[in-house]
């Protein structure tokens, strides 16, 4: 009797383990004719582009070859549904709640036969991002960084309904750098020597380091996405704390990680496979932009410096003298003196003045005792003036949209004193100083380009330039925002200055410099420049195969009406070999016939060469 009773026990413990194996077969079944593991919405969970996943991080696979066999990848995950809670970890459902949820609508899951696990870790997160909305949340380019000389791309989760955006969260994909060194982060950049990982940040966090610490405006392009969608990129994101992607400065970066991201909870989204050189930021903004109904109206936040000079701006020439004494030396004498003022007069000047402070001392977070009883006194005495303050209102930007496309190519024919030709340039990226600035930071050059030129009279075609990296940032010096403007270039060109021409006057140059810029308004909108600059060159062309100097490069940039720039810049090296000197003069126009199409007129002397032309450039 007694054995009887143990093999009933025992077979009511086996008859649930027998009915979840027969179940989870039928499930591998039932997915195997529907081809689910080759749906689309499948690979995108997965990451899969071509044969095999994108993920790097072993974790985001349950099947030993899931990164490369989606449909073993499948058969794991629904195996491991049916697992028993584990004592530590999550459950592969709280682990996996997108692929979960999505199979479980594909395959109408009996939750007799496949319990629906609890979830509190997921829940706790996600009760806390509690989004009803998203936006995608562009940083305008830093040059001075390499990771953002391009600019970045963010997602920020709507807070439902919250009134303060700043305590929303953000979904953002950057690299995990082991280095400070910018050249070597350059490097490891770009053969995916970092990892690439997903994180949340409070909203806040990312506008103190792009607005404040960084001085980078930020657009904020609300997205229309369903509940479903908007629930599944939650999930998703989640998800991807389980993996990195190695990380590459031009294709596997931020920009294409967002949308494969937006692409696994948005079922039609097809954007991330149209980049064949490589993915920037604003291309993505664009690439989202290009789906009709998708992308909202954008919103403009300005960076602390926008806010700072639309302050400023507003005060008069006794009132810009006060907040600058006040800026430079809080005192309580100081304070007093604009009791005679009106009070939103005051309340003018104490704020430029903290702005003013405030951007002279930094914003961090370890300042001295006598910073922070200067911040404390203008706080207080603005906020005895008991009124409130005026928004900055700084002057509407272009967005990035209303700017031309990054990838351009152009053709052009010109003279020289001995021929015509005709050139052909490419140019993947980004903004040069002779285009108009809309939708780019003013008086920015950031150029990687190919020249190939065709000298009618030699019937020869010759490589006229090749830049690998060509930058300039060139910033307004004034009494409160005193900002070095500096440059910095290497690749091959050709030594017109040594009276050659074809493909033997080649070397390869390399040079920087820094220097001051000015603004002025004397005929519209003009900016002056004058930098000290540094050239080294190595080639069979040069008199000792190498040469090195110094020298300086000045010029000027004049907007005399909307769409149409005008450029004048001389420059001058000398060298230590005693090698021909380095004199160019240049001068160019360039009219924006459209958004992505341009005529450019030029002249060059570069002693004693000379040439000009007409180029035509298409922006795609």
């Amino acid at each position: 009797m007694t054995g009887l009773k143990i093999l009933l026990a025992l077979t009511l413990l086996a008859s649930p383990l027998v009915a979840s194996a027969g179940y989870l077969e039928d499930l591998k079944s039932r997915a195997g004719e529907r081809a689910l593991s080759g749906e689309r919405k499948w690979r995108r969970l997965l990451h899969y582009r071509g044969a095999r996943s994108e993920a790097d991080g072993q974790g985001f696979f349950l099947a030993p070859d899931g990164r490369t066999n989606p449909g073993a990848e499948l058969e794991a995950d629904l195996a491991a549904f049916f697992e028993p809670v584990p004592a530590k970890g999550q459950h592969p459902q709280c682990r996996f709640p997108a692929r979960y949820r999505w199979l479980k609508e594909k395959l109408a899951f009996d939750p007799k036969l496949l319990p629906e696990r609890a979830c509190p870790d997921f829940e706790a997160w996600r009760g806390a991002i509690d989004a009803d909305a998203v936006s995608v949340v562009f940083a305008s380019a830093f040059l001075n960084n390499p990771a953002s000389m391009f600019g970045h791309t963010f997602l920020r989760l709507h807070h439902k309904g919250g009134n303060d955006a700043l305590l929303d969260y953000t979904i953002n994909f950057a690299a995990t750098p082991d280095t400070g060194n910018a050249l070597l982060y350059t490097l490891k950049g770009l053969n995916g020597s970092f990892k690439g990982e997903y994180s949340l940040q409070p909203f806040y966090m990312k506008t103190q380091e792009y607005g404040s610490l960084e001085l980078r405006d930020l657009w904020d392009y609300p997205l229309n996405l369903t509940q479903r969608e908007l629930d599944f990129l939650i999930m998703h994101g989640w998800e991807m704390g389980s993996t990195h992607f190695n990380y590459y400065f031009f294709t596997k970066n931020c920009s294409y990680q967002l949308l494969t991201l937006l692409e696994a909870a948005v079922d039609d989204l097809d954007v991330s496979g149209g980049f064949f050189w490589g993915v920037i930021p604003t291309d993505t903004v664009r690439a989202l932009r290009g789906r009709p109904g998708l992308v909202g109206a954008p919103r403009y936040r300005p960076s602390f410096l926008s806010e700072l000079k639309a302050r400023r701006a507003r005060l008069d020439a006794g009132g810009l003298k006060a907040a600058t004494r006040l800026g430079a030396d809080v005192s309580a004498a100081g304070i007093a003196a604009l009791g005679e003022r009106p009070k939103p007069e005051q309340a003018l000047i104490l704020e430029s003045a903290h702005d003013y402070l405030r951007h002279r001392v930094g914003f961090y977070t370890d300042q001295s005792t006598a910073t922070k009883n200067s911040v404390h006194a203008l706080l207080l005495a603005r906020g005895r003036l008991g009124i409130p303050s005026a928004p900055a209102e700084p002057v509407l930007p272009k967005p990035l949209e209303a700017g031309h496309d990054t990838a351009r190519v152009g053709f052009s024919f010109g003279w020289t004193r001995r021929s015509t030709f005709e050139e052909l340039t490419w140019r993947p990226g980004l903004h040069d100083l002779n285009s108009p600035d809309d939708g780019y930071i003013p008086f920015s050059h950031l150029d990687a380009s190919i020249h190939v030129r065709f000298d009618n009279r030699e019937k020869e075609a010759s490589l006229e330039r090749l830049a690998v990296v060509d930058i300039v940032s060139l910033s307004p010096w004034d009494s409160w925002v005193k900002t070095p403007s500096w440059t910095f270039a290497t690749g091959a060109e050709q030594a017109h200055e040594l009276g050659c021409e074809g493909n033997s006057c080649l070397y390869y140059g390399l040079g920087g410099g820094a220097g001051l810029a000015a603004e002025a308004h004397v005929l519209g909108h003009e900016l002056f420049y004058a930098l000290a600059i540094a050239d080294t060159g190595f080639g069979p062309v040069l008199p000792q195969g190498w040469r090195t100097g110094a020298g300086g490069r000045a010029g000027v940039i004049f907007d005399p009406l909307p769409g149409w720039r005008l450029l004048v810049e001389g420059s001058y090296v000398d060298y230590a070999q005693r090698s021909s000197a380095k004199q160019v003069l240049r001068a160019s126009s360039v009219f924006r016939l459209s958004r992505d199409l341009e005529l450019k007129l030029s002249a060059e002397r570069r002693v004693p060469a000379q040439e000009a032309g007409v180029a035509f450039y298409r922006y795609f």
